[in-house]
């Protein structure tokens, strides 16, 4: 990774990836704002790319800011995951991301609603009448790991494992000197062993990853390719859509008014939606790597340089929306940098709103309040969420 000899350079000596930027990263993101739209991080020699308007100029200009190269900021992952949707550029990724989308867009996903809410409808019962419950492992772990995991079409390894190895796999973009990456990178190798080993007769015929594999068949990728793809629906499709719910249950817990206006305006929900992954945004962000100099602000970044496309950094910018920190689910935050941006946005974003419409749409009515309790975040090189939240409610 290439140093800068530029002398007026905004530069930073934090630790991005230590236990007390993951635990609070809000300060750490603001100090890097100030600083500029591209600054230095000193001690991992990347770039830091800031700012709600530099993110999105970053995400639209893939013919620099390359995922070719790999997403990652060490060079096992990067050649691990080499030739995936995640790290590819255009016209590779569009072509891959057609096959994958198929049954992401919303008119596939439609028929799913109802089933949704009726296996969710009898679970949320159950919850609330316990009178507490976990709403990490309790309620938000509950679609994804028996929805998700099923219509993918997994064998039982697969579906046992691939919550551990999906957070795994998110540890594993990180600097290669930090424990979290090292530990991901080794559970990681669980996950391609498994894959490596996947026997197309294990999968459910009528699920997705069939559905990769005769796409292979049909000669749209190779059948390494569809492999590879099962991680691109299962790791964002599970860590993400978790983290949306339980972060959006811990924002309620500390501003109980704006759960009293969700339950007095239904309509809101798709506001919720977009306001917690802006405020609480799961993905922190992806690397690129420059294959081009490039002017950003001040900065003249350097063809051979990587940077990190701060999404979460982003959507406090203060640049961009007034009152960054304060959750408002009536503030209009549909450009949210949750999902990304350009032509790499999230392909089962449509997927995930579903899941959470869902949840919310059954517990505005069951749930008259809630108190939070007792809380622990999951620290992840990639992802920001809770591994634990529990809460004591009061039924409607």
């Amino acid at each position: 990774m290439s140093n800068t000899n530029e002398t007026h350079v905004p530069t930073a000596d934090v630790d991005f990836w230590s236990d007390e930027v993951l635990s609070n990263p809000y300060p750490c993101y603001k100090a890097l704002r100030d600083k500029g739209p591209a600054v230095w991080l000193e001690r991992h020699k990347i770039w830091a790319i800031t700012r709600f308007s530099s993110v999105r100029e970053a995400l639209v200009n893939g013919e620099v800011f390359s995922s070719a190269h790999g997403c990652m900021l060490n060079d096992f992952t990067n050649k691990a995951m080499q030739g995936t949707m995640l790290c590819t550029d255009d016209p590779r990724h569009r072509e891959l991301r057609k096959i994958f989308a198929r049954p992401l867009s919303p008119g596939a996903l439609s028929p799913l609603k109802a089933r949704l809410s009726e296996i969710a409808e009898a679970h949320i019962q159950t919850l609330v009448d316990r009178r507490k419950f976990d709403a990490v492992t309790d309620l938000a772990h509950f679609l994804p790991l028996t929805i998700v995991t099923e219509l993918v079409g997994l064998s039982d390894e697969g579906k046992g494992n691939m919550l551990k190895w999906a957070a795994a796999i998110f540890n594993s973009f990180g600097p290669a000197t930090h424990g979290r990456t090292l530990s991901g990178i080794e559970i990681m190798k669980e996950a391609f062993k498994y894959l490596e080993t996947l026997s197309r007769e294990s999968l459910d015929p009528n699920g997705w990853g069939a559905a990769l594999f005769a796409a292979a068949d049909d000669g749209e990728l190779t059948h390494q390719a569809a492999k590879g793809m099962l991680m691109d629906y299962l790791g964002p499709s599970l860590d993400t859509t978790i983290f949306a719910i339980s972060s959006a249950m811990w924002l309620f817990g500390r501003n109980t008014d704006q759960w009293d206006l969700l339950r007095s305006n239904p309509g809101l929900i798709p506001n919720l939606i977009d306001e917690v992954l802006r405020v609480e945004s799961p993905i922190r962000g992806f690397s690129r790597y420059l294959v081009r100099d490039y002017q950003m602000g001040e900065a003249r970044l350097s063809a051979g340089s990587w940077a990190v496309i701060l999404y979460a950094c982003a959507n406090r910018d203060e640049r961009r929306y007034e009152n960054p920190e304060k959750f408002d689910i009536q503030r209009s935050a549909r450009d949210h940098l949750g999902f990304g941006y350009g032509t790499h946005s999230c392909a089962g974003m449509h997927l995930a709103k579903l899941e959470i419409t869902v949840i919310f749409e059954i517990l505005i009515r069951k749930l008259a309040t809630f108190q939070l309790m007792t809380e622990h975040r999951q620290l992840n090189n990639t992802l920001r969420g809770l591994s634990k939240l529990e809460i004591a409610v009061m039924a409607a």
